[in-house]
């Protein structure tokens, strides 16, 4: 069973949050966002349980629902549209070259770059390397040889990071951006909704 984030636009208006959009032609609102678990990052974990104080009839009205036992919830989250993590979700550094390889033929980064160095730790790598020669050979506690990885192995790379919190954030922004136009909204009251299920 499949387990997803949903993220949707709201505004805070005297203390009390509102769905913002966007809507579709049958007025029903949407997610900008909504991330299987399986490739979600950990963004989620950013939110907050909506206090009571908050809600606002609109609000009620589009996410309220009963669960198996009729039992009525509002299964909502927010975060303040500011609060979310900002910066570039373009990595660079050094990654592994087969990486670099698989990546380019399928242009999807899932279960890639997992081992990468900073510019510094493969400066360190290069140095040890030309005064010491290669990695020695390791084996794990049963014997068993450890894929050990030398400074050849690696190239300076960059790539869009599309499973991180960066890029979820960027994607909600960038649907704000179209949203704040509304005469009474601007950026500082937009709040992003968070559902999950």
């Amino acid at each position: 069973m499949s387990y997803y984030y949903h993220y949707y636009l709201g505004y805070k208006k005297e203390e009390k949050i509102y769905p913002l959009g966007p809507y579709d032609d049958k007025g029903r609102l949407k997610p900008v966002l909504t991330k299987s678990h399986s490739f979600a990052s950990d963004l989620y974990e950013l939110f907050y349980d909506i206090r009571e104080e908050e809600v606002s009839e609109d609000l009620r009205k589009k996410f309220e629902c009963k669960d198996i036992y009729g039992k009525i919830h509002l299964p909502v989250k927010t975060l303040m549209l500011s609060k979310l993590p900002s910066g570039s979700y373009i990595r660079t550094g050094y990654f592994l070259i087969e990486d670099v390889m698989a990546y380019e033929e399928n242009w999807d980064s899932y279960g890639l770059f997992y081992d990468w160095k900073t510019p510094l730790i493969y400066s360190a790598m290069v140095n040890n390397e030309a005064l010491l020669g290669a990695p020695i050979p390791k084996n794990d506690c049963e014997g068993n040889p450890i894929e050990v990885h030398g400074a050849a192995d690696y190239m300076f790379y960059a790539f869009p990071d599309y499973y991180s919190k960066l890029y979820e954030a960027s994607v909600i922004r960038l649907f704000a951006e179209a949203l704040e136009s509304y005469e009474e909204v601007t950026y500082k009251d937009i709040v992003v909704i968070e559902t999950e299920g």
